[in-house]
Order: structure tokens, then sequence, then C-alpha cells
């Protein structure tokens, strides 16, 4: 969790949180997250809704505002997303007095999605995680980037940042001081990013963090939620962070042809509704080494290495002795798929 979030955060502000979308406190239910505080209650009308609660330090209202404007937008072309609420006031982000006049709590609430979060339902995917959703998943992406092409913002005030500006790519903020190899190979993969072309038909706004952990699945039905971290990237990227968490849930030794299985099918689908060029295949491994290296500066950001059980511990140090000898993160040609 956000360290200045948890450090702010007490119980009056989630109760006021829940009263400004008409519900009583006592019906929340908090829900396991990772950087904001999350709870699932029903409206007075018995529809379930999610609350979340975050603080300007890391999401400002109108910050905030332009990822409900992205998801309105998305959900207005039919594109299966969970879509915002508004609040007993009639406001789609409400804006919660911190002690601090500078600094306020942000609380917003999306409709619940249909189903269960599919990475927590093992009988699911055993049934379900065949080339048939693979295809699905690529259509959906598909609709996703061919919707935000045509995007445009109705705020100058609500655009959301550029991947580089994510604060876990600054990497030196987060790695222990001693870890310069570290920080040299994440600067050289951000370095020649950087020099991408970033025209409209390859980079625009993407979820950025779309995997089975934030998809619900119902009767057959994918239905996409948390928008939280939806930034301006390559729409390949956005295909790169799932492999990366396609791989992540396989054994080391088994992650190449899982992810094989799956990029087939998956792009299948994709390339129904828009291309996918081969030759922004060729950006995949220098995308998943900088989810990589994201992921281990989330690591120092969020958990305190005294706290971890070995498997975790485990993991951090993998993750830095393969950031150090710049060993890919796959070894996959994806430019033959």
């Amino acid at each position: 969790m956000n360290p200045e979030l948890v450090r702010r955060f007490h119980e009056a502000i989630r109760d006021e949180a829940a009263h400004r979308y008409g519900v009583s406190p006592s019906d929340l239910t908090e829900l396991n997250a990772f950087e904001n505080f999350v709870y699932e209650a029903e409206s007075q009308d018995g529809v379930p809704f999610v609350l979340r609660i975050s603080h300007s330090t890391r999401r400002s209202f109108d910050y905030t505002m332009g990822e409900i404007e992205f998801v309105r937008y998305l959900g207005a072309a039919g594109i299966p997303v969970a879509q915002p609420i508004l609040s007993e006031a009639g406001q789609f982000v409400e804006r919660i007095a911190d002690t601090d006049p500078d600094h306020h709590f942000v609380a917003t609430a999306f409709e619940r999605a249909d189903g269960i979060v599919f990475d927590d339902a093992p009988p699911l995917k055993e049934l379900y995680w065949k080339p048939p959703m693979f295809r699905d998943l690529g259509r959906i992406f598909a609709r996703l980037h061919n919707r935000a092409q045509t995007y445009k913002l109705s705020n100058p005030r609500f655009k959301r940042q550029e991947w580089y500006e994510y604060d876990v790519v600054d990497i030196d903020r987060f790695a222990p001081p001693e870890e310069q190899l570290v920080r040299d190979r994440t600067a050289r993969i951000i370095e020649r990013l950087k020099q991408l072309p970033r025209t409209p038909e390859g980079y625009g706004l993407i979820h950025a963090d779309l995997h089975p952990h934030n998809f619900c699945f119902a009767d057959g039905r994918i239905t996409v939620f948390d928008f939280d971290n939806c930034e301006y990237a390559w729409y390949v990227k956005d295909i790169a962070v799932l492999v990366f968490y396609v791989a992540r849930g396989e054994a080391r030794g088994q992650r190449e042809d899982a992810v094989a299985t799956f990029l087939a099918p998956f792009l299948e689908g994709y390339r129904e509704l828009r291309p996918c060029d081969r030759t922004w295949l060729e950006l995949v491994p220098d995308m998943l080494a900088l989810q990589r290296s994201m992921n281990y500066a989330l690591f120092h950001q969020y958990r305190d290495p005294g706290l971890l059980d070995e498997p975790t511990l485990d993991a951090w140090h993998r993750f830095r002795r393969d950031i150090e000898a710049d060993i890919p993160v796959l070894e996959l040609d994806f430019t033959r798929f």
C-alpha cells in the first residue's frame, strides 16, 4: 500500500466516503488491494459496486477525472468495462478534505463487474484459460486500442501521465544506492524506448495493467476493470504487460511454452479488428524488461524486506539478479507470431 496513503488514512475518511456514495460504513467489505483502499458494497437499490479511496499525493481529483472520462468513453462504445457510478451528490469523483490543506483524499466508485476475478478462481482458469478465451482477450484489447485512438481530452487538466512519468519507472527513487547496475540496466531500456516513434496509430492511452487479476469472468463474458494506472504509451506495451503476467503465472522453464500457446491465438483475435505489425512485436522484450524493473521498484516502494516470507524474498532477489545480468524475461522471438 502507498505509504503516504496509509499514514494519512483513518476510519473517518472511509466513513465519509461511504456516506458520499449512499451506504453505511458497516456495509463495506474491504478488498485486497495494492495501491488504494478498496471496498465492496451494495447500493440502496441492491446494485453491487466497488468504492476506491486514494490520496492526492498519488492520484489528484483532476487526474482521477481523466481516468473516469476515459472509462466512460470506452463504455459508450459498448466495450465491456466496469463503469463509474455517481455519488449521492451526482459526482463521479468526490474530494474529501485532509488535515493538510494542500492535499485531499479522492473517492470514486465503479460498477462491480459481473462474475469472478479470473485470477482468483483456479477452477475457472482450468476450464477456460484456453485459445477461445485468448482470442476473446485479443479482440477486447483491439477494441480498447481502436477506441483509444479516437479519444480526445475534454480538459487538459485531466491528462494522464506518459509511461515514463510513472514513479516506479524512476528506479533511482527506490533501488538502494549500492544497486548501481540495476539503475544502469533500467536506464538503458528507458532510453531505447524513448527513441521510439509516438504516432497516433501506435501510441495512445492504454490500460497499462490489464492482466487476469483485472478482469472478471461470467457466463463466457469478460469485463475489464481497474484503469487506475492508465497512461499514454505504445499500444503494444499493453500487450507486453499482459504477456509479462501470463509468464509470471507459470513455473520457470515453462514460461516460454505457456506464452507461445497464449500469444498466437491472442494475436489472431487482435488482428481480426486491428493490425499488429511484427516490427512492434520486436519491442516486446524491452517492454518486458521495463515491467520487471518496475515490479522490482514496487517491491522497494511498498514492501519491508524484514516482513517478507522466503518465497517472496527469493523472487525479489531473483529480479535483481536477472536485471543485473540482463537476462531476457522470456527467450522468445516475438516476431514469429
